[in-house]
């Protein structure tokens, strides 16, 4: 991008080099020189237009630096002939004038110089594109998306400056290698986009407990979250963001039930606003019965009883599907009452009456699924009443006994599935059918079809019988075991102390673990007991092995720690690397350290947390937790950040380990943790936060280093305070935004802004919008749009450096620049073929401010330079980083590394 400002840089050059030139135009012979210099003129603005208009044709760009060139000659040249012609006078001065300006609108104004803009306007719009592209390659998304508005705003209301130029070749070509592109990269991202904003709105909404609105907003974008490529790193970032934006609302979400309607003539479907607590709804904590006899009923109003009820929950715990031992039919009050949500919120108490229509729609069979060899379950789309009359046959017509060794099933009223068990009398790789005629739902709607028929076809053995490939300890209560094939059921197991817990894995069915409630020590001899069933009913045999259950001597470790919130408190968790257990002696925590608030850096006041507080997760015995207010006590400041040791200590105040491991290994007596207790959610003015119009009119102040002072009503919110999205000041790029102390000047905030060097091209009036900033109480200020006036703040470079006299090295400056009488050594170092010549420190002419000028000399002192020096090649270079004192008119300091000096 260094090139493109460059290029920029010399075209600001040029165009001021013949601002300058057309001012003191050239004199000539009038009589003698007038058509000569306005045919000059007139060939030299074609050339101009020529000079880009004959490449682009080609397809290609001309070097912008060329055009340039060309377009200033043909304004010297045009101010030149008019000069002349006027000064000559005569009877053909209104026609040479008219021929001139005719040629200059024509050439110059109405394609050269529109050509121009649109090729400078296409290079900004490039930069923002590969903005955007290399913020989306460094993962900076807030950054993206504002770089994906501003291309939007490009695109929406000024890229018509793109279609202003002459000539359709040039046109297109202008378009396609800078608007297509930069709206292409602006499309890609427009589904990501959209997302965010959104997400982003309605994190503020829950943070601010405006829980409808953020559902709306949520609402809103269902769609683009549905197309969200987990795959990309944007897609993946925003796809958490979504969920930690639901799992909040869902925090803060009081339980409630949506609807309640019937499914089938047994069945209700109950469904919630958020995930509810299993334990709070069934007796086992699971499924089945409910957990009291009021948690949820259904009464008849009109005298048909729904008889006992179950219940199964959904796996989003969203959904309840309540099944009746009766037919439901007519009105009922419903009652859902005393649930939780898994957010530990109460659930609003449901109890409303409602119509159920008798169930006229038939039954189907939706499923035949093999469970073994001779298995086969059954499922139906809703529980049955009976199966009327079940017959079997073979395939070639040979009728199969429904009962002992021919076809059993255990079907019960009510069920839904039923597994079909295929005996001895049917030889393996049989296929049975089984007709049903006259099966009915509970509401006696007959199956449909009538009669309906499902296959089975019975397995053989497969010959081979399963083995145990592998045993092990895990530690002194786990154990893994590994078969050669799936099993029927979960295997016999003896030598392996305690009562066993028996989990299939999930992805291999062939592997279990096993945990013991009690520890085993030692050298044991662990027996998976002969008769373990494969699917095929082929039985393994006998296996046994000796494990060692002291085999784990590593000590548990603290793998990480942070802050999180749980139903709206927050919580220290200490995340261990294996899983432990509280050591049983442990009877407090103790909290030591410091903490840093509002700058200031103290000790805390010792707090000891009862080991009651010190609490396990209740699925990851890897994980403790502490509410923040029991660790920080006393200490407990909003904003602040903490530096603390945690220790354990006994009932005697004796050290003592925090947990141990699952094989009595001892963990650690003490760790370190930081903690950043988080601010008020509201603040007592509870008003949102606004610009301090006392404070310079508007609130805006431009200062003497070209930085930039907001000042506000209030204390901020820092994260909205330091965002430069929420700053936009036309025509530049606000680049750093730095929250200063609170209270300077009483009751303000001040937030200090620095605009990005060369971002400023221009010295004026701009507009400035700023929005998005919030108060500490995180209410967001309503958007001011206002003025204000910017000074440009692009350096000057040197384009060129030339040896003028044996001992004289002229500097061509980008710009007018001024050295005000230097009390430095001086400005640059001398190299003769990239050698630093000693002792020769040359330092520019002085010029005042008033007497800015493009060029500068420094003399050569001292070592006379030779022609060998010149043969080598000569260059000059700053002497030392921040010793330069040359500047524009707007003090703009010079920005200049190496220089080759020109013969």
């Amino acid at each position: 991008m260094a090139k493109k400002k460059a290029i920029k840089l010399a075209a600001a050059s040029a165009v001021a080099a013949s601002a300058f030139v057309a001012a003191a135009p050239a004199q000539t012979d009038a009589a003698s020189n007038v058509a000569v210099e306005v045919s000059k003129a007139v060939t030299q603005m074609k050339k101009a237009y020529h000079t880009y208009s004959d490449v682009t044709a080609q397809g290609k760009f001309a070097p912008i630096a060329d055009v340039y060139k060309e377009y200033n000659a043909a304004k010297k040249a045009y101010a030149n002939a008019k000069a002349v012609v006027t000064k000559a006078g005569g009877s053909a001065k209104e026609a040479y004038l008219a021929q001139l300006d005719a040629t200059y609108n024509e050439y110059i104004a109405k394609r050269v110089v529109t050509y121009i803009d649109a090729f400078n306007y296409a290079t900004a719009l490039e930069d923002k594109k590969e903005a955007l592209e290399a913020a989306l390659e460094e993962k900076e998304w807030e950054k993206a998306e504002e770089l994906y508005h501003e291309i939007s705003y490009e695109l929406n209301t000024r890229t018509v400056i793109l279609h202003r130029v002459y000539g359709q070749t040039a046109r297109n070509l202008l378009v396609d290698a800078f608007k297509v592109e930069a709206q292409d990269t602006r499309d890609s991202i427009t589904n990501e986009v959209s997302v965010k904003m959104y997400y982003d709105k309605a994190k503020d909404l829950v943070a601010e407990g405006k829980l409808e609105d953020a559902k709306k907003a949520m609402d809103h974008v269902a769609d683009y979250v549905a197309k969200l490529d987990k795959d990309t790193d944007f897609g993946a970032y925003l796809l958490t963001q979504v969920s930690e934006v639901k799992a909040a609302y869902e925090a803060k979400l009081a339980p409630a039930v949506e609807s309640v309607s019937a499914i089938n003539a047994t069945q209700v479907e109950v469904k919630f606003n958020t995930p509810i607590s299993k334990a709070s709804l069934f007796a086992d904590g699971v499924s089945g019965a409910f957990k009291g006899t009021a948690t949820v009923t259904l009464t008849s109003i009109d005298g048909v009883p729904s008889g006992g009820l179950t219940g199964t929950l959904s796996a989003d715990g969203k959904t309840l599907t309540i099944t009746a031992a009766n037919a439901l039919s007519k009105r009922y009050d419903v009652v859902v009452d005393g649930l939780k949500g898994l957010n530990d919120k109460d659930l609003t108490k449901y109890n409303k009456v409602s119509d159920f229509a008798a169930d006229t729609t038939a039954p189907m069979v939706l499923s035949t699924t093999k469970k073994t060899a001779s298995t086969f379950t059954v499922k139906f789309s809703e529980p049955m009443n009976n199966l009327g009359t079940v017959s079997y046959k073979l395939a070639d017509g040979t009728t199969v006994n429904a009962g002992g060794t021919g076809v059993t099933n255990d079907f019960a009223p009510g069920a839904q599935e039923v597994t079909f068990t295929v005996g001895t009398d049917v030889a393996a790789g049989k296929q049975v059918t089984a007709t049903f005629v006259g099966a009915q739902d509970q509401a006696l709607n007959l199956l449909s079809p009538n009669p309906a028929t499902v296959s089975f076809v019975k397995g053989d053995k497969d010959g081979v019988a399963p083995t145990v490939t592998s045993l092990t300890a895990v530690n002194n209560k786990t154990i893994e075991v590994k078969f050669s094939e799936e099993l029927q059921a979960n295997p016999a197991i003896t030598g392996f102390a305690g009562a066993l817990t028996f989990k299939q894995d999930s992805s291999d069915k062939t592997k279990y673990t096993i945990v013991s409630d009690t520890a085993n020590t030692g050298l044991k001899a662990v027996e998976i007991s002969a008769g373990y069933t494969d699917l095929s009913g082929e039985t393994g045999a006998a296996y046994s092995k000796v494990l060692n259950f002291d085999l784990d001597t590593v000590a548990p470790k603290v793998a990480s720690s942070k802050v999180t919130t749980i139903n709206g408190a927050e919580y220290l968790e200490v995340t261990f690397d294996e899983a432990v257990e509280t050591e049983a002696s442990l009877a407090t925590v103790e909290v030591t350290g410091t903490k840093v608030s509002n700058y200031v850096t103290t000790n805390i006041t010792a707090v000891n947390v009862p080991v009651a507080k010190f609490v396990q997760d209740a699925s990851d015995k890897k994980v403790y937790r502490i509410a923040l207010a029991d660790l920080l006590g006393a200490n407990d400041t909003k904003g602040a950040t903490y530096s603390l040791t945690l220790t354990g200590k006994t009932a005697a105040s004796a050290t003592v380990a925090l947990v141990n491991d699952v094989s009595g290994n001892v963990g650690p007596s003490s760790t370190k943790v930081s903690v950043t207790r988080s601010e008020d959610a509201t603040s007592p003015s509870n008003t949102k936060a606004t610009l301090d119009t006392t404070f310079s009119t508007n609130g805006i102040q431009v200062n003497a280093d070209k930085t930039i002072t907001v000042r506000f009503n209030q204390e901020l919110d820092g994260a909205s305070a330091t965002n430069v999205a929420n700053y936009k000041f036309d025509g530049a790029v606000v680049e750093k935004a730095v929250l200063n102390a609170y209270g300077t000047p009483a009751g303000k905030q001040d937030v200090t802004l620095t605009i990005k060097e060369g971002s400023n091209n221009f010295t004026g009036l701009r507009n400035v919008t700023i929005s998005g900033v919030k108060a500490k109480n995180g209410l967001a200020m309503d958007t001011v749009n206002t003025q204000e006036v910017l000074v440009e703040n692009v350096a000057p470079t040197v384009t060129a450096a030339k040896l003028t006299a044996p001992g004289v090295i002229t500097l061509t400056f980008s710009e007018a620049v001024y050295n005000d009488v230097d009390a430095a050594a001086g400005d640059f170092d001398l190299y003769v073929g990239g050698t630093k010549v000693t002792a020769t420190t040359l330092d520019t002419e002085d010029v005042l401010k008033a007497d800015a000028k493009t060029t500068l000399t420094l003399t050569v002192g001292g070592t006379a330079l030779t022609a060998d020096d010149l043969a080598k090649g000569l260059s000059v270079k700053p002497v030392a980083a921040g010793t330069l004192d040359i500047k524009d008119a707007n003090d703009n300091l010079l920005s200049v590394s190496s220089v080759t000096v020109a013969q």
